[in-house]
């Protein structure tokens, strides 16, 4: 409902991007303004903020990540968001916007924050009419409601932390059976990523089973028992790798009567 009130403001907005556009500016404008007016995020002559795409998520949660990003898209193909990077390591991909100078005009506002008539004078908001309807940029007196709560909470001052994930000593599902495989597989790297892979995996009995018949003659080739082609472990569960096929070992030859050879191979499963 806030959100809501506070479109049906800015539907002359709406009109000239689109009712999710506007609704996704308004939240821009409002912590550009609030950036202006404690002078943070000041970068290139212009305010910005920033949120990464996971933040937006959770504070839209009607929308998902495909139609934020599709949202986003289009407002900065209309010409009303700008984005940027000003993250101090160089390996954080959140981005940074900007209204664009277009949308500014719209909401009545400016680079410097003020809000100037055509004579050059500033004048107090008054509440809109029926003009707001018609898609043209409003004049000065156009009302800003910045009475009401934003949408957004606030920001801190770096970018949004990511959640540490809990560590675990062992998966919740099957936890002995993958005490064995990871027991058995010959890489020892990553086992919080190797057991968030079993868990989200869940594999049945039968597949462990087969698993366990696979991962033997793997470890056994020619590859694996030169180290070369090994994923980890977490790798080979998310990729289904038990499926791979590999060249078998030496396989064990028995003489039978008259000099003829058979090749014989085991299809005991591992213990685990």
């Amino acid at each position: 409902m806030i959100a809501l009130t506070r479109l049906s403001g800015y539907a002359h907005v709406a009109v000239k991007y689109g009712v999710d556009e506007a609704l996704f500016l308004d939240s821009i404008m409002y912590w550009y303004r609030h950036n202006r007016a404690n002078d943070m995020n000041f970068h290139d002559g212009r305010w910005w903020t920033y949120n990464s795409m996971a933040a937006f998520v959770d504070l839209f949660p009607w929308w998902s990540d495909k139609q934020l990003r599709r949202i986003i898209k289009s407002c900065k193909e209309q010409g009303a968001l700008l984005t940027a990077n000003y993250n101090s390591d160089g390996r954080d991909r959140t981005v940074w916007y900007s209204p664009s100078d277009e949308l500014l005009q719209l909401y009545g506002d400016s680079q410097t924050g003020e809000c100037i008539c055509p004579n050059g004078q500033m004048q107090m908001p008054k509440q809109a009419d029926a003009s707001a309807q018609t898609g043209e940029p409003l004049p000065c007196n156009y009302i800003h409601v910045d009475n009401l709560p934003p949408i957004i909470p606030p920001q801190g001052e770096a970018s949004p932390k990511r959640k540490r994930r809990e560590t675990k000593s062992a998966p919740d599902w099957e936890p002995e059976r993958f005490a064995g495989f990871w027991a058995m597989y010959p890489r020892g790297e990553k086992k919080q990523a190797a057991i968030q892979a079993w868990d989200n995996l869940r594999p049945s009995g039968e597949v462990i089973d087969t698993m366990a018949r696979a991962l033997k003659r793997q470890v056994a080739s020619e590859e694996w028992q030169r180290g070369v082609g090994i994923p980890y472990a977490s790798t080979y569960l998310n990729q289904r790798r038990w499926e791979d096929e590999v060249k078998a070992p030496a396989k064990q030859v028995a003489p039978i009567t008259g000099g003829a050879r058979v090749v014989t191979e085991t299809t005991e499963v591992p213990e685990w």
